[in-house]
Parts: C-alpha cells; structure tokens; sequence
C-alpha cells in the first residue's frame, strides 16, 4: 500500500512545520510519505535545531522548501497541515480539491521572549505539543 503522503506548512519552514514533519515521519512507521514547506521559506531556527537535537532529531543538513515546490509534486498530498494560524498562510496557494486540509495552530518558536532559559523551555513545549498532536493524528487514522 502506498504510503500517506502529508505536507505540513508554516510560514518560513524553519521550525514548527519541520518538527511535525520529523515526528511523523519516526512515529508513523513508514506509513506515511512526509515533507514540510513554507510559503517564504527561510532557514532552520537555531533554537528549533537545539531542542530537536535533545529530542535525537539531527537538523545540520536540513534545507528549507517552498510550498510551491512541493505541491507540483505528484501524486498530490492526501493531507496539508498548517502549523499555524490561517491569517499567517495568506499566500498559500491552491490545493487539488481532493486534499484534506487541517490547521493546527502552534506559537512560532521564532518569535518567544524572554531570557535564553526562557526562551528554550517555550520551544521545548511547543516541541512537545506538536508531538503529542502528531500522535493524535496518528490515533485519529488509526
């Protein structure tokens, strides 16, 4: 059986789109076909690489993608899940009628606050609910 293919989008691709895509990829036991992108990509945020490093996820090489990139590919994704809020994805483009789309809404590790204590605890929970909404998405098709 084909595996499921699903594209997670964030603005820059650099932090909460990969996350979700590293996390379906290891938990969804080759069942499913991910990749993440951006509607203006960027690069990979340093704090995304650090606490993805604690959870032995390796970001060194990674390069970011543009949706746009992505969704000639074919065949076309079964699912596009934004990871976050709609008003920030107003260029993405147009999906084929058949593709489910979710939103699932995280804050950007990008743009916390604080001290660098701080500012690591708040991408380490933003890591850790976007695992835990991986898993409900595996649950969810189960």
């Amino acid at each position: 059986m084909d595996p499921i293919r699903v594209l997670f989008v964030c603005p820059h691709n650099s932090g909460r789109s990969l996350m979700a895509e590293a996390f379906l990829q290891r938990l969804g036991q080759g069942r499913f076909a991910a990749r993440s992108a951006g509607t203006a990509p960027t690069t990979v945020a340093p704090l995304v690489r650090e606490v993805m490093r604690e959870a032995n996820f390796e970001f060194r090489d990674h390069g970011t993608a543009d949706i746009r990139d992505l969704l000639r590919e074919k065949p076309p994704y079964h699912y596009v899940i934004t990871t976050s809020g709609p008003d920030e994805l107003r260029d993405m483009p147009p999906l084929p009628g058949q593709t489910v789309r979710l939103n699932w809404p995280f804050p950007d590790p990008e743009r916390v606050t604080g001290s660098p204590e701080e500012r690591l605890a708040a991408a380490r929970a933003i890591r850790d609910d976007i695992r835990t909404q991986v898993i409900r998405f595996l649950h969810d098709l189960a």
